[in-house]
């Protein structure tokens, strides 16, 4: 017996440090002797919900509350883990439960207001994070919920003075040095970007969040890159109406433009527009192939990311090489699939921001993008009649991938 009770000390001080995944093995070994202890599967449920892998750390809080209904750390490990999986309901009955048994602990409230962000309730989150933030003043955990609060409300004074708060009390806090990642990048990234989340990676070299804030960090030491993600997050931060009138501008500017297309001002906005455009549609694949460049960075891709780059770089590779057939025995179908084929690039290169619940039907079009494709190569080399009527059909099918990529 204590063997297990020194077992269960040695995880905690691991925990303490920032090591779960040991901590886990041995909070695991203490179970083996008594695995009905509340404290232990709550504790264990906390090392694996660190190590993000919220189902299991779901069942494991609920394994605890089963052995004990009233223990906090079941009920804020299952909240968290439950906003992780977006089951917010039960994230916030968790919560909720939690606060009426302990209405004074800062810890609640802090988590509470974390569950609002979640659930893109920023403002209403602000109430029981300053809430948690009076029971404990010193707690640079609250302070960086609270710069997170004033990310996604866009009031980046407020987040910098928040953030900068935690890290004087906390220097090592991980979440503020992500938060100052997140708030130099709204501002349009670059080296003090580069130099956030750096820093957070340092702290926790397996944290997903680091590694992906990392990359992203490092594409906007890129100016145009940075650019257009400060463009990016203005346009969301408007109004859905507003966005659809931005994003349809192009189309809209072609209309207006029609009747002067053959002046050179009309033609020079109108390609203007159109470059910018397709620019902002593949600088995110063009960037992300840059990055794979370098062993360093391809590491901190995650793989939906290299994937979806990995197909944008085959795309390209065969419309260069549709371009040189169709230039070598000057056929006009081939140039034509080339162009299909750097629309279907681009919207490839595209499929890991494609929403996760989406992303899968992104995929299976994509596949089925290349099947055409190939498809289309063999009917130009046999000179099929049916060539020239499905081309367009294949260059309007790229289109609407491009659209379907941008929205979903």
């Amino acid at each position: 017996m204590n063997d297990g009770v020194g077992t269960a000390q040695r995880a905690l001080a691991l925990l303490d440090l920032g090591r779960p995944a040991e901590a886990e093995r041995l909070f695991r070994q203490a179970l083996v002797g008594d695995p009905a202890n509340a404290d232990l599967l709550g504790h264990l449920s906390r090392a694996v919900l660190i190590q993000e892998r919220y189902a299991e750390a779901r069942d494991l809080a609920r394994q605890t509350l089963a052995a004990d209904p009233e223990d906090l750390n079941g009920l804020l490990v299952l909240s968290a883990a439950s906003a992780g999986l977006k089951e917010f309901p039960a994230a916030v009955s968790a919560v909720e439960h939690a606060l009426r048994i302990a209405p004074g602990h800062p810890a609640i409230h802090r988590q509470k207001g974390a569950v609002l962000i979640a659930q893109d309730r920023a403002e209403e989150a602000l109430a029981p994070l300053e809430r948690a933030r009076a029971l404990d003043p010193e707690d640079a955990q609250t302070l960086a919920t609270i710069g997170a609060a004033y990310l996604e409300l866009r009031r980046y004074s407020e987040a910098e003075r928040a953030i900068a708060e935690a890290l004087r009390l906390d220097p090592d806090s991980i979440q503020a040095h992500q938060n100052r990642g997140l708030l130099e990048l709204r501002r349009g990234g670059g080296k003090s970007a580069v130099e956030a989340h750096r820093t957070a990676l340092r702290l926790d070299p397996t944290d997903q969040y680091s590694r992906e804030g990392l990359a992203i960090a490092m594409k906007s030491r890129n100016p145009l890159y940075g650019q257009f993600l400060r463009f990016g997050d203005w346009v969301n931060s408007l109004s859905s109406g507003a966005r659809w009138t931005i994003l349809l501008t192009p189309i809209i500017a072609s209309r207006i433009l029609r009747p002067f297309d053959d002046r050179l001002w009309a033609q020079v906005t109108l390609a203007i527009l159109v470059a910018l455009v397709v620019l902002s549609w593949s600088i995110e694949p063009l960037m992300n192939a840059v990055l794979l460049c370098s062993s360093y960075a391809r590491n901190l891709l995650p793989r939906e990311t290299k994937l979806a780059t990995y197909a944008f770089l085959a795309y390209l590779a065969a419309a260069a090489s549709s371009v040189i057939v169709g230039l070598t025995v000057e056929s006009d179908a081939a140039l034509i699939l080339a162009g299909c084929l750097v629309l279907w690039s681009i919207s490839a290169g595209q499929t890991h921001l494609v929403d996760i619940s989406r992303r899968k039907i992104a995929v299976r079009l994509q596949v089925a993008g290349a099947l055409i494709a190939a498809a289309a190569a063999i009917a130009i080399a046999l000179d099929a009649s049916f060539t020239n009527a499905a081309l367009p059909v294949f260059f309007l099918l790229g289109l609407a991938m491009l659209w379907f990529t941008a929205f979903a």
